[in-house]
This record gives C-alpha cells, structure tokens and sequence, in this order.
C-alpha cells in the first residue's frame, strides 16, 4: 500500500523537520545536531552540531527544545540558561541569543510559516512570543499550572496556541494581543496546528482529534482515530483539506479536516514517529529510531487521474494498493465529497424502488472503496428502505420499529430519523401536560402519543409514565429542594424521566459541581474540594468522578502534611499509592522537593560522598516513580567511580568486566562512551556484546569497579 521510497539513517532520533523550500529540508536530531538534506538528490551536504555542551537525553516526545523553519533554527539549553536562534542558510550562525526561560526547561517551541514569530514553552507553564531576528518578547502568555504539552503560531493569522498537562488551551491573537479562546479540556493535547483563521486542530493523548472553532469559541467536532493509539505529530496538506496524523506506535492516519472523517491509515516500517514533512514530490517522515523515509506519495498519480477521468474504476483502485496516498488525492476528495451529497438520494430512490435510476447516480462513485462498499451496504437493504418507507407514510409505526428492531442498519436512514423525530415531539408534549396537572392531562397526553402505543420498545414507558404521572411533580419538588439523592433514585426507577428537559439541567448542575471540585483541587483547598465530592456522589451519573475526587482529596490532604514537614520519602510513596498527577499544584511543590533532593546528591556524587548517596536513595529504589531519577544518579555515581579509578591510574581494574557491570543496568549510552574515549578504552568497549536488556527492577551495587584477580605462586 506504500509507495517507493528511500531513506536516511540517522543514529538517535528525529526531533523535528521543515522544508525549507521544494529542494532542501532541514532537521534537528535528539543529538542537537542539524541536517541540511538535499532533496534532489535526496543526500546530507552539512551536518553541523548546534552546541558542544549539549547534553543528550533519551528521546521524550515531551521535550524537545528544539525548532526548526524556513531559514531559522532555534535551540535552548537549560543548564545553560541560554537560547538561541540561528541562521541555516549558507553560513550556521547565531543572529540572536536570549535567556527568558532562565532555570525553566523548555519543553516545546515553533517558528511561524515565514520564521517572523517564535513561541516556546516550558516545564514551569510559561510560554513566551519571541521575534527570533533580534530576541525581543512580543507577548508572554498567561502562566499554565503545569508544564506546556503543545504550541502552535501563525503569522499569516496573527494567532498562538498553547496547551499544557492540566488541559488547558488558549488561543491567543498577537496583533490585539487578546485571548480568543480559553478552556480546560479533558485530555492533554499533543500538537496543534491552525487551518485558518478560524480554525485550529488539536491531537490528543487518548487518540482523538479535535476541531475548534474560534467564532463560535467552542469544540465543534471531535473523532476518536483509535483508543489504542497515542498520537505524536500532524501536518496539513497543501489543500487543508486533508489533515495527516502520526502515531507513538507508527501508524498515520489521514483525515478530512471537514469532517474528521478517516480516509484512510496505514502501518508504517519503522518505530514513532516524530515529524511530518510535505513536498509537492516527497511525503518525508521522521521516527523516534532515527529513520527518514522520503515517500514518493505522487507515484502513479498520471495513471491514476487517467483512469478516473475514462471511468475505468477497477483499474483506479487497483491502484491504491500500490500507492495508499492516492486516496487523499485532490480527485478523490471532489469525488467521495459529491458521493456524500447524493447518498441520501440514492437511499431514498432505493427506498421507492427506483433501482436503475439510483445505481446511475452510484456508478461515477464506485471507484472509491469507501463509495463502492457503503453503497453494497445500502443496496443489501432495499427491500426494507422499501417497507420502511411504506410504514412511514401509513403511520403505522409499529411495524416499522419492529423491522428497525430486526435489521439495526435503518436506524442511520433519513426514514427513521424522522419517525424517531415524531416519537420525540410528541414525547415531550405529553411529559409537558403531565408535569401541569398530572391527573387531568393523562387522556391528552395518552392521545399524543396514540401512535406509538403498540411500538413494543416504547408501550412499557409509555405505560409506566401514564400510570406513575405525578412523578413529574415529585421529581421537580426534589430538584428545587436539592435533594439529588432521592431526585436520581426517581429517575432509575422511572427511565421515562431521562427524556425530560429537567434531567438535562440536572447533569448540567452534577458537570458544574466536578469543575468547582477540580478548581478547588487546584487552588489547594482540598477541605472543600472533599465536601463538594461528597455532594457530587449524589449524582448517580457522576458517582464514579465523584469517588475518584475524594480519593484525590484525601489522598492530598495527607500529601499536604507530608510535604509541609518536609517528610519526602512518606509523601513520594503516597504520590505513587493515590498515583497523584503534576497537574496539582501540591504535586508540582512534592516535584520541586525531589528536584531539591536529587540535586543534593548529584553534589554528593561530586564530592565523592558515594556511600552517603546509596544510602540516601536505597529506599527510593522499589518505588517505580522514581526509577529513572534513581538510575541517573547511579549511572552519575558509577562514572565518577571509573574517572576516579583511571584518574589515580589504578590498573588493577578490569575494565571489560567492569563496563559489563554497568551495562547490565544501563544501555550503552553517551557517559560510557564519552568515558571509554577519553580514557583510550574504545576499544575494550567495542569488544562487548549486550547480550540483554537492563532489568525491570534492577537491584544496584554501591561499586561496578570489578578488579583483576591476581594468584600468587607460593614456592616450597
């Protein structure tokens, strides 16, 4: 289904691309190193690394203080507190060097279309707007609870976006130097990109996409790609019409950004991927394992729009399997678009038994795959779109739910929906008679609904309403009382309540006390944040939010006298046992602590206080949160041990035997090799082969230094 390729093989992974136009693309490695590849060719002809003291870490898709544009690249550098823009054009150079995130890790950046904006955002939820020329702040935006997730800036819109790991999202407009839009969503976005002035679109963590209008100030669409999928990078097609989308576990997805219809996906060879680049001749993705593959999407493209337009249909989708990007051609959109637009025609001429004429209608569609298999799944109903329509127009609606009932396809007919439609009118005129005068109105509010009296699906409501007619009264008296409780137990008791306009607002009440109960999670006051959990269990719809809003207060409550007496190992266990997220502001304080802590035994570590440090982290070993940190603080004591060891040139060390030992809990990683080249034992380190994994839960020595046995001959 892929077309031909070729591709790049780098040695650590793609941080992030941009075509610089039609015959040079730029990238930027985990390794801060940048590429300028030559896409006529389809070669590196510079690599230049952007900073000698650039200290690489395994690949997060979280953090990459990195971006790259047209002509400008930029850079930031934490332990240095410094940032840079330069200049990728004949000569790599700096034209500019700030440092307005001084001690705070950036986390991500971007360069607008032409490289007049930059946006960056960092691990303390600060973003900043930056002229890259001259390094002046054009605007900081509000301050996030939480660390930046995702930025997007457009100088052709005049717009910048930032979201966070709390959930916020704000739009901002540079020029008025506004906020238009702002809202707490219910996932962390990925990435953001704007379609137009209107219009952004916002990948999420949990596998949605989102489409956000700007006028409206609203989410106007929203479409699950996969549950399973964590989505990573997205780019727009040259149209916008088309949205593409990569995933964490290699799968891209290509999306109607009208509809957020998938077009189509597909499993791509190697592992991440971490950007997506279009040219009018390539399709250019990069992954997390270090590959750069360059897609001929246009391949067959000629053959391809011959065929469509001498309607040779089976020879036009035979060639989707050689060329899967074909599919998001600019003639299959105007078709699959126009093949929408007629399809309720064509189910209401099948519905008549006009055959012929819907198959003439069908047959310039059918090349599409999508086309040709709904319209089998249309055809395979005539018969009941047949009589479903004859029930339709005789209001005989019993029949016609109990073949809705036995073939559940017709429930997406226009038909149907305009039955369920009458069903619904005149539901809810008989509840408004019954909730007047429940006793008087029974007759009239049985005789609106006399048409639907022997649908099956509906008689034991409709019964049950009639009969239990002053519930209404009683579930009004309860609301207005406040009493949720009894209110909810009405309503289990009694479905037919569910369809009234008052159990609407109701959940709308139950949606505004969780936002007050997170507000005051996030505000610290975790006393009232408890209480309004206890009332929110009251609502039946939202007692399982509810449970886990207690649990997170009391489990805070107890964090808070943790962290305020400065107990860090009780407040960490309780961090992992209640799993407390950095979104809360205690947690972020807990973070602060153990950044503290850390701190203060990579100074140890410097001053050789080796023991003092495995004692102070050997009870943080078993607790799976601090896993990593306790793995780079060994991985700090065990490479001081070997530049002690070779500094006092102590030459009973095995030095095979000893990076043996570490590489059992570490992969072979940059310490090691820097070390091995300094110290001239390259070679003793190539000799090695890992022949495992490091350990899930690695139970660490104090000393990896492994001497030399030495026997000694004893003469009698």
């Amino acid at each position: 289904m892929l077309p031909s390729s070729r591709e790049i093989a780098f040695h650590t992974a793609i941080s992030c691309a941009s075509v610089a136009d039609e015959s040079i693309l730029h990238v930027i490695d985990n390794q801060c190193h940048l590429h300028k590849i030559d896409l006529n060719e389809l070669k590196i002809t510079k690599s230049t690394p952007l900073s000698s003291q650039y200290q690489q870490n395994l690949f997060d898709y979280y953090k990459r203080p990195f971006a790259v544009g047209h002509n400008f690249a930029y850079v930031s550098f934490s332990e240095q507190s410094l940032e840079h823009v330069i200049d990728t054009r004949a000569k790599i150079m700096p034209i500019s060097s700030f440092h307005y995130n001084q001690h705070q890790a950036v986390s991500k950046a971007a360069l607008s279309e032409d490289d007049l904006f930059l946006i960056t955002g960092n691990e303390r939820g600060r973003s900043y707007i930056i002229s890259p020329e001259d390094g002046t702040i054009q605007a900081e935006l509000p301050v996030s609870s939480d660390s930046i997730s995702a930025v997007a800036i457009s100088e052709e819109y005049s717009l910048a976006a930032r979201a966070s790991f709390s959930r916020e999202l704000i739009i901002y407009k540079i020029n008025s130097f506004k906020i238009v839009f702002e809202q707490k969503l219910n996932a962390v976005i990925e990435m953001m990109t704007f379609v137009d002035d209107q219009t952004l679109l916002a990948i999420t963590r949990n596998g949605k996409i989102l489409k956000i209008d700007l006028f409206k100030g609203k989410i106007v669409k929203e479409m699950v790609l996969d549950e399973s999928v964590w989505p990573s990078v997205m780019v727009l097609s040259h149209s916008k019409k088309f949205v593409y989308i990569g995933t964490r576990e290699s799968i891209l997805f290509a999306v109607y950004v009208k509809t957020l219809d998938i077009l189509y996906q597909v499993k791509l060879p190697y592992y991440g991927v971490t950007t997506l680049s279009r040219t009018q001749k390539y399709f250019i993705m990069g992954f997390k394992t270090g590959e750069l593959i360059f897609y001929n999407h246009r391949e067959f493209e000629e053959q391809f729009i011959t065929f469509i337009k001498l309607k040779q249909v089976k020879n036009a989708c035979l060639l989707f399997q050689k060329n899967i990007f074909l599919m998001s051609h600019r003639e299959t959109k105007k078709i699959y678009e126009y093949w929408l637009e007629e399809k309720e025609t064509i189910m209401n001429l099948l519905s008549r038994g006009e055959i012929e004429q819907a198959q003439k209608i069908a047959e310039p569609f059918l090349f599409h795959p999508k086309c040709k298999l709904e319209f089998s799944e249309i055809e395979a109903l005539q018969p009941d779109l047949i009589a479903l329509q004859r029930y339709f127009r005789s209001m005989s609606y019993a029949p016609a739910y109990d073949l809705v009932k036995f073939k559940p396809e017709l429930r997406k007919s226009s038909i149907f929906a305009q039955i369920e439609a009458l069903w619904n009118k005149s539901l809810q005129k008989a509840q408004i008679l019954l909730a007047r005068e429940p006793l008087l109105n029974k007759e009239a509010a049985k005789e609106s609904l006399k048409l639907f009296l022997e649908v099956e699906e509906k008689k034991q409501l409709i019964e049950n309403m009639l009969k239990r007619s002053g519930i209404f009264t009683l579930a009004e008296s309860s609301v207005k009382e406040k009493n949720f409780n009894f209110y909810f137990r009405l309503v289990a008791q009694n479905n037919f309540l569910e369809a009234t306009s008052l159990y609407q607002k109701v959940l709308q009440v139950g949606e505004r006390l969780q936002q007050e109960t997170l507000k005051y999670l996030e505000e610290k006051n975790y006393k009232q944040s408890l209480i309004l959990a206890d009332i929110l269990h009251q609502f039946r719809p939202y007692q399982n939010q509810a449970n886990r809003l207690k649990e997170a207060s009391k489990a805070l409550l107890i964090l808070e006298h943790q962290v305020s007496n400065n107990m860090l190992f009780e407040a960490v266990k309780t961090q992992e046992q209640f799993k407390l997220q950095s979104h809360y502001a205690l947690v972020q304080t807990l973070e602060e602590m153990k950044q503290l802590f850390h701190n203060q035994q990579m100074a140890l570590v410097e001053a050789r206080e080796y023991e003092k440090v495995f004692n102070n982290i050997e009870p943080y070993m078993n607790i799976s949160i601090c896993k990593q940190n306790v793995a780079n603080i060994m991985k700090k004591i065990y490479i001081a041990q070997f530049k002690e060891a070779k500094n006092l040139m102590d030459n009973e060390i095995d030095w095979e035997k000893s990076f043996l030992t570490y590489l059992q809990f570490f992969p072979m990683d940059k310490l090691l090799v820097e070390f091995a080249k300094e110290s001239q034992k390259m070679s003793v380190l190539q000799h090695i082969i890992i022949a495992s994994p490091p350990p899930q839960d690695p139970v660490y020595p104090k000393n990896v230094l492994t001497r030399i046995n030495v026997s000694v001959n004893k003469k009698g």
